[in-house]
Formats: C-alpha cells, sequence, structure tokens
C-alpha cells in the first residue's frame, strides 16, 4: 500500500502548539476509529430516522464543521430521505463562488457544488434531474468543482493558498453510496486535485487515485500526541442504525457484507485545545435486508455507481471553465473509484 507524500521540502504546522514535522501515514484513526474512544455514535452516518418503515434511508452534504469550541455542529447543502426541512432531495449550485458562513462564522467558499440522497430509486443520469424506480435501493452522493475549507477559514488578501491554521482544499470531488437488495453497500471517492495547508503554506499535495481510507497523522512520530488527523476516501461500514459495525474485540471493524454505511472525500481533524472536525463530500445510506432483499428479484438494471464519477467530473469542468477555471478534472477522476477494501 502506498501512502501520501509530501510536497517539496519537509514542511511544518505551526497551529500553537510549536513546529511540527508532516509525515504521511496510513491512518487508522479515522471517524470509526475515534468512535471507538468516544462511544457508539452515529452522527457521523448523518440523521438517523428512527421512524423510517421503508428500510431505506440516505443522507448526503458537502460540507460539515463540528466543533470550534462546541459552537458548531451543521451540515451545508444537505440532502437527505426521507427529506427534512432543511434537507431535500437534491441540492445543487452554480458556478459561482458561495462563501459558508453558518453562525457568523467564516469557513470557507465551495463552488459548482451538488448533493443527492434517493430512496427506492436511483439516478438515471449522472447530472441528476430524473430517476428510476428501484424498490428497496439507498443511494446518495456529493461533491464540488472547488471546495475551500479552513479551521477557521483566513482567506489569503493576495489571493493565494487560505491563511487558515489547516486548510482542505479540494478539486473536482465526488462520492457516492449505494445499497440494494441482496447485494453489500458500495461506495466510491476521489477527486481530481486535493491539498492540506497551514498559515499559507502547503503541507500534502493528495495524489487523485485515492487509497481507501488513507491518510495523515500529524505530527507523524507517535511519540508526540497528534494536532491534526486527515483521511481520504473514509470508507466506514454501519448497521441499518448508523453505528459503526463492531468485530469480536468489540471495536469497529470494516464488514465485507454490510448494507450501510458512509463515505467521506476527505475528513479532517483538528485536536487540541480548538477541537475541529471537518468532512467534504458524504454521502451515506442505509438498507435494512430484513425489509428489502424481498425486492431483490425485481430490480431494473442498476447503474454501477463508479459510472457516475467520470460524468460528473465533465459536468464539473464545464462549470470550472464557464467560471475562468481550466484545470481538467475529468481525466484525473476517472480512474479514482477504488476497489472495496478487505475486512
Amino acid at each position: 500500500m502506498s501512502s501520501w507524500r509530501t510536497s517539496g521540502l519537509a514542511t511544518a504546522l505551526a497551529a500553537g502548539l510549536g513546529l511540527v514535522t508532516v509525515l504521511a501515514v496510513n491512518a487508522p484513526a479515522n471517524a470509526a476509529a475515534l468512535a471507538d474512544e468516544n462511544g457508539p455514535d452515529n452522527s457521523d452516518w448523518g440523521t438517523v430516522v428512527e421512524t423510517s418503515v421503508t428500510g431505506v434511508q440516505a443522507d448526503s452534504w458537502v460540507v460539515r464543521v463540528q466543533g470550534l469550541q462546541g459552537i458548531l455542529d451543521t451540515a451545508l447543502f444537505e440532502s437527505a430521505f426521507p427529506t427534512r426541512a432543511n434537507a431535500p432531495e437534491e441540492q445543487a449550485g452554480g458556478k459561482n463562488l458561495v462563501d459558508l458562513a453558518p453562525g457568523g462564522f467564516g469557513l470557507g467558499k465551495v463552488s459548482a457544488l451538488y448533493s443527492r440522497a434517493l430512496g427506492n430509486k436511483v439516478p438515471a443520469t449522472a447530472s441528476g434531474g430524473t430517476t428510476t424506480p428501484a424498490p428497496g435501493v439507498a443511494y446518495a452522493d456529493a461533491g464540488g468543482a472547488s471546495v475551500d475549507i479552513g479551521i477557521p477559514y483566513v482567506q489569503n488578501p493576495t489571493g493565494g493558498t487560505q491563511l487558515s491554521p489547516l486548510g482542505v482544499h479540494v478539486e473536482g470531488i465526488s462520492v457516492s453510496a449505494m445499497s440494494a437488495p441482496g447485494q453489500p453497500v458500495k461506495f466510491t471517492g476521489g477527486a481530481a486535485r486535493a491539498y492540506l495547508s497551514s498559515l499559507g503554506g502547503r503541507l500534502i499535495d493528495i495524489p487523485p487515485l485515492w487509497p481507501v481510507n488513507f491518510g495523515a497523522r500529524i505530527p507523524g512520530d507517535y511519540s508526540r500526541p497528534p494536532v491534526a488527523l486527515a483521511t481520504t476516501n473514509e470508507q466506514v461500514t454501519t448497521d441499518n442504525k448508523g453505528m459503526p459495525t463492531l468485530g469480536a474485540d468489540k471495536h469497529y471493524k470494516y464488514d465485507a457484507k454490510a448494507t450501510s454505511g458512509y463515505v467521506n472525500g476527505i475528513h479532517a481533524s483538528v485536536l487540541g485545545t480548538e477541537v475541529a472536525d471537518v468532512t467534504v463530500a458524504h454521502a451515506a445510506v442505509i438498507r435494512d435486508p430484513l425489509l428489502t432483499d424481498k425486492f431483490k428479484d425485481k430490480l431494473p438494471k442498476l447503474p454501477d455507481a463508479k459510472d457516475f464519477v467520470k460524468p460528473v467530473a465533465d459536468k464539473l469542468d464545464k462549470l470550472k471553465e464557464a467560471a475562468g477555471t481550466v484545470k481538467p478534472a475529468a481525466d484525473a477522476v476517472k480512474p479514482a473509484a477504488p476497489a472495496m477494501p478487505q475486512g
């Protein structure tokens, strides 16, 4: 397995705790691993509707921020099935940059965003708008042409890399989750270009071919406490209540037969005195096989979730070109659909 590579010279993160060397490593400390320390919690999946009787649920968002001294806990541009007051079935934005400032706190900017959450149907096209009935199927996806998030966000007056203590920049990001009767949950995740930054300097350039559940611990020296954690293509299996699946030791274990779970394009956590947690591009599905497997012989031809990655990237390319950004996303995103992780 390969890990991220640090970009250029050895870089450092200064967040009130002194300089720390950044090393790229396999990052086991993802959301599910952290759940072991904090007790079971399905909030990482999204909002689970206990009264749902269909056996399928879906949730997706473009950006979610939790923390900053307990002030924020908000999902932005969220879609859900069943729908809720602030979470319709689908959301989409145009080519213009959208300022993210929930509660007056500046979190960053995003363009050409979309999120979608479907139950008992699947998209007929990657661009949205039309669907095909599919009983017992849960589907969700999310992404954006450009996402620039800071914890907290500090814009660079010269227009360069943001000046935040920890910044996450992603272009052409796309994730999806789908579960169909008689089948385990399936995920895709990837982006054309991404990097982490601190105080105007880039820490790590993330390659377009995203391994599953890979990332960085900052610092890489495990003898020192972590200042920040980041994971790309974070894929977590859950039960039908949104709780991470557990092994015999009662710790999280990926279940290749699970019918529910979620994927985050990027999950970054800042630790210490300014605890904050950010997910960029989130797709989550729940399917209860006891209520839905009876439909497995009645399904239409289903799309392969990975088939949506390139068409969505093509659409994002056109929006970015219209906005004056010419860097292509499609070619880099096309191979980003990952293989299912093993146990």
